[in-house]
């Protein structure tokens, strides 16, 4: 199973689009610090590793690898993403897809997209069909935008979260996230289908290590993220406390 070159250039071209758009709208004016600009930076550098070049075509035929986007794209990427506060320049808490920022919807959409692409037939379809695979890595990024969105500060909320929803979200999702991994990494047969290229072994070889980067990588960042919600609350109940006393 070959990745058509065609992909390369739809995700370069793509995330060159983006990040020219992101700036030529000057963030600052839209009140987006320098920090968080740096964070939608490395958010598409890293975006760039794991979609264009070799890591996306060796994923093709390679289960750790795509472990290594999987984790990649919808638990470090899209969170640094929505961290960068693109949002305030490309709106979508307007119109229908607002109601998609619900966090139970967020939860649920990140939460299915997790279980069918390790545990379905979609995830056999994508370990033998290139085209299937790609679409697999915009779900990444979409699914984990979207959960993201709602349980993290930078971007116009349509709908109020309260803190602790959003802590409590991130620890629920820890869970399914960490399971994945350690059924991944605990497993004595495959759980997809494997290219004709690959035999069993070496298959089963992959997922185990495939599951153990999830399993441990999953936890280390979940745990920045559910440290920075907490911060995150702390602070509104810090100024909120400053609002009562004057």
């Amino acid at each position: 199973m070959k990745l058509n070159i065609a992909w390369d250039l739809f995700f370069a071209t793509t995330l060159i689009l983006i990040g020219y758009r992101y700036f030529l709208a000057k963030p600052l004016v839209y009140g987006i610090a320098k920090p968080r600009q740096l964070l939608f930076v490395l958010a598409l550098s890293l975006s760039a590793i794991v979609l264009v070049g070799p890591v996306p075509h060796i994923a093709t035929h390679n289960f750790t690898f795509h472990m290594i986007q999987h984790i990649s794209l919808m638990m470090l990427i899209s969170p640094l993403i929505v961290l960068g506060s693109p949002f305030k320049i490309f709106r979508i808490d307007k119109g229908l897809i607002r109601y998609l920022l619900k966090p139970e919807v967020g939860f649920s959409i990140f939460l299915a997209t997790l279980i069918a692409t390790h545990f379905s037939p979609l995830a056999n379809a994508g370990m033998r069909n290139s085209n299937v695979h790609s679409l697999e890595l915009v779900l990444f990024i979409f699914s984990g935008t979207i959960y993201y969105y709602s349980v993290m500060e930078g971007n116009p909320q349509p709908f109020h979260v309260p803190y602790s929803t959003r802590v409590i979200s991130l620890f629920a999702m820890m869970l399914p996230e960490t399971m994945t991994g350690f059924f991944l990494y605990s497993g004595n047969r495959m759980v997809h289908s494997l290219p004709d290229s690959i035999s069993q072994a070496t298959g089963l070889k992959e997922q185990h290590a495939g599951g153990a980067i999830m399993w441990a990588m999953g936890m280390m960042i979940d745990t920045v993220w559910i440290v920075l919600a907490a911060r995150d609350w702390f602070i509104n109940e810090a100024k909120l406390a400053e609002e009562e006393d004057e």
